[in-house]
């Protein structure tokens, strides 16, 4: 089972429909975005922020740096995204069953 998504949206062609059929259905499904830094998000991206899970993109500003930053700066905060979900999911579930 998934965890997490890591999403690059550098030059996005089938990502972003991707995305809009992933997102609204799985809301304990964290997705960290990636983009160079030397370029913009497509416009609909914004909209995809409004989800809680969906985190801000980490830009890179090349192969060699987004490489050796991977795990700080994508796979940390998705991991921890992903535990607080889960955390809030534990917790509904035990105020429910009570």
């Amino acid at each position: 089972m998934d965890r997490f998504i890591i999403a690059d949206i550098t030059d996005a062609k089938s990502i972003p429909q991707e995305l809009q059929r992933i997102l609204p259905n799985n809301p304990s499904l964290p997705v960290c975005p990636l983009i160079l830094d030397s370029q913009y998000e497509y416009a609909i991206f914004q909209d995809f922020l409004l989800y809680p899970w969906v985190l801000e993109p980490y830009r890179y500003k090349s192969l060699d740096e987004l490489l050796g930053s991977l795990e700080d700066k994508v796979l940390d905060p998705a991991i921890d995204s992903a535990r607080e979900i889960e955390k809030k999911r534990k917790a509904i579930e035990q105020g429910m069953a009570k």
